[in-house]
């Protein structure tokens, strides 16, 4: 109960005047009540010049932009309508049931629990101390009961794929296939052009050359090559000029007929040819992929990488050929599935402090029969959270005023309405320094996600399952780079496959400055899924979360889906809508006003006591 500028005023009156120590209750009640009630119709006691009104804290004058709506406030809603309606980032305000505050159960037991104790035996609190306002010792009270802090965990059933690299080798088979070729010489002569002399005659090859049979390959000294034939040329040989010629074929010619000079036989043959040859016609290299096979006609298996394991040399010689090519076998690589039933939630099940929420299905495909995977959330306590305040309270012999026989008792902790009010006050500020002019909203957050295999060891997204983090501790840790964020993140995410970004999402959470979208899936095979990623939308302050929270639910304004929200903040309009009263910033409020202690605050009322008795003072006659 905090305490009434009446009693306050009654009890500063029964230290100044003895006399009216002898007044019955009543009378003293009425007095008390009629001076707090001048105090407040007195108009000397309210700030006439511009020195005295800049000595009110948080008082800048009264001159501002926006004075000119004082006197017309439809003015500011036609200005701000008319900015706004145009603007993409203009969303229309839902009206909607507002949101109660609420209460935990065991705070107000634990409260109404310390409140009989002190009913029961007020005196074991005051220590022995006069019932006089005046300073002394302090009680502690019994002991408070901390707010419970939750986060979400989650565990999956459903089918589960596990994984087994396989690997097969592909061999590059080649082919040579071969044909007959015919070797001939044959010659020209300048006096006798029908006749070759010693070699078959030039003209007799003209219908195999013109049909492809036959193809001249190069031109030969005709002189010097009578060997094969038996024949020795004459020393005027050189002289005459005639030619000769090589010629390769793929059947035997057909035209060659003895002329005037009969062509020779060739000695080692018989025959007109020279010689008979087997050469290369076709090369064919196949890849023989027999070995995958099995691999490539399976649907659970999936190829991943193929490599070249044979380069060297790149020439070889096949069936006497030499071919080239740039690899001559392959290993090939393939990740192939197996199904079965997986189920990673006995622990959370089993551990009694947790509750179930709700279950989700992770399949892409929401129109398909069934669910394959589905998620199973439940609502756990943050460690370290909940329990017995440390932080002790006290009731002071300053703290209890009593007339005859009914005391009232002061409470020295700051009243709640004072701390929705700075808390509400900060968030306009709050507002000022997040207001994005682009798109016209305040409280924007940023989409960040972490990740985790379905049924994997890996966990990206611990969070508060490792505690709660100071702002002060996170903060240092954000500005200190890769190795201060390792330092203080979750310690299993260093030790697995999480990145940086991860890891700061780790300490932003565990800071309290993000919220929690859902889950999707991100990875998946014929439907089922492998790897699940949880969106989270961070802000710049706990506040700022609270406010997007709540202000949301006040909209109707739900989140998006986990794979397409975008953290976008409040328009001016939705912002203007909000109803920061109903709001529950318990959260926060030690971040704006700290409990009072003692014995300062003790000095505060002696302070405040001593200042009224100087007014008296003053005006009484004769004062200065």
């Amino acid at each position: 109960m905090r305490p009434s500028l009446a009693i306050l005023a009654v009890a500063i009156l029964a230290t100044l005047s003895p006399a009216l120590a002898q007044e019955t209750t009543a009378d003293a009640r009425a007095e008390g009540k009629a001076m707090a009630e001048a105090f407040r119709q007195d108009g000397t006691l309210v700030p006439d010049t511009d020195s005295q009104a800049f000595e009110v804290p948080g008082y800048h004058g009264n001159t501002l932009p926006q004075s000119s709506y004082f006197d017309d406030p439809d003015k500011m809603v036609s200005d701000a309508s008319a900015q706004t309606s145009s603007n993409e980032g203009y969303t229309t305000v839902i009206e909607g049931d507002r949101v109660r505050p609420k209460f935990d159960a065991a705070e107000i037991k634990a409260d109404i629990a310390r409140g009989r104790a002190i009913e029961e035996d007020p005196e074991a609190y005051l220590d022995g101390e006069e019932i006089s306002g005046g300073q002394g010792s302090c009680i502690p009270l019994p002991p408070g009961h901390l707010a419970e802090g939750w986060y979400e965990a989650s565990c999956n059933v459903g089918s589960q794929l596990n994984e087994q690299a396989r690997s097969c080798t592909i061999p590059l088979n080649v082919t040579v296939q071969k044909r007959e070729t015919y070797t001939y010489w044959a010659g020209r002569m300048s006096t006798m052009p029908a006749d070759g002399g010693v070699y078959p005659a030039r003209a007799a090859f003209d219908d195999e050359v013109a049909s492809g049979i036959c193809q001249e390959t190069r031109a030969i000294d005709y002189c010097s090559n009578f060997g094969p034939f038996g024949f020795t040329p004459a020393p005027s040989c050189p002289s005459l000029g005639h030619t000769a010629y090589e010629l390769k074929c793929t059947a035997p010619a057909q035209g060659i007929t003895p002329g005037y000079y009969h062509p020779g036989i060739v000695l080692a043959t018989g025959e007109y040819w020279l010689s008979k040859d087997g050469e290369a016609s076709t090369v064919t290299a196949t890849r023989n992929e027999a070995a995958c096979a099995p691999f490539a006609g399976d649907a659970m298996c999936v190829q991943q990488e193929e490599i070249c394991t044979s380069s060297d040399p790149v020439t070889r010689i096949v069936d006497g050929v030499a071919v080239t090519q740039p690899c001559w076998a392959w290993n090939r690589s393939y990740l192939c599935h197996t199904k079965s039933t997986g189920n990673d939630c006995p622990s959370l099940e089993a551990n009694a402090q947790c509750t179930f929420l709700r279950e989700e299905c992770l399949d892409d495909d929401e129109d398909s029969p069934g669910c394959e995977v589905r998620e199973r959330i439940y609502r756990c306590p943050v460690p370290g959270s909940g329990g017995d305040a440390d932080d002790k309270q006290y009731i002071c012999g300053d703290d209890v005023y009593c007339l005859n026989g009914e005391c009232e008792t002061i409470e020295r902790e700051a009243s709640t309405e004072l701390k929705d009010a700075l808390v509400a006050l900060h968030a306009i500020g709050q507002a000022g320094e997040e207001f994005n002019p682009d798109e016209l909203t305040v409280f924007s957050g940023d989409r960040e996600t972490c990740h985790k295999p379905v049924f994997g060891l890996i966990n990206c997204c611990a969070g508060k399952v490792s505690g709660l983090l100071t702002v002060g501790a996170g903060a240092a840790a954000l500005a200190g780079g890769p190795a201060a964020i390792a330092a203080i993140a979750t310690p299993f995410l260093t030790l697995f496959a999480c990145s940086t970004q991860e890891k700061m999402l780790d300490i932003k959470d565990r800071m309290g400055f993000c919220h929690k979208v859902g889950t999707y899936c991100s990875s998946s095979f014929l439907g089922i899924c492998k790897t699940k990623r949880t969106t989270y939308c961070c802000f710049e302050s706990k506040l700022s979360r609270i406010l997007q929270e709540q202000g949301r639910i006040q909209l109707g304004k739900p989140w998006g889906a986990p794979k397409n929200e975008q953290c976008r903040g409040f328009s001016i309009h939705e912002f203007a809508g909000l109803d920061l009263s109903k709001m529950d910033f318990t959260e926060v409020y030690a971040e704006f006003i700290d409990a009072a202690k003692l014995p300062d605050e003790v000095q505060t009322m002696s302070d405040i006591q001593k200042k009224i008795e100087e007014y008296y003072a003053r005006s009484a006659p004769g004062g200065g």
